[in-house]
């Protein structure tokens, strides 16, 4: 069973910034942000294996530059125009 919704998001996010973001540049993001990383954990998320809390969700979409609607699939529309 899927333990989050967002874990393929992340991972399609990170190929969707020229140049891609590595697993390890978006632990490291992450890390800055004040949240416990690791590659296992990075790993479980984009598999769907492991919750993702609402402050992380917040922070990846941030790090990302996509929209937390996008990353819970409510819209095929990744980031904000502004």
């Amino acid at each position: 069973m899927s333990k989050n919704k967002s874990g393929h998001r992340i991972r399609a996010a990170r190929f969707m910034n020229n140049p891609a973001i590595s697993q390890m540049d978006l632990i490291a993001k992450m890390q800055i942000k004040g949240f416990n990383m690791s590659k296992n954990i990075m790993s479980r998320i984009e598999h769907n294996e492991r919750y993702v809390t609402d402050l992380e969700l917040v922070a990846f979409a941030e790090v990302l530059n996509v929209t937390t609607s996008w990353l819970l699939g409510e819209t095929d529309i990744p980031n904000k125009k502004i």
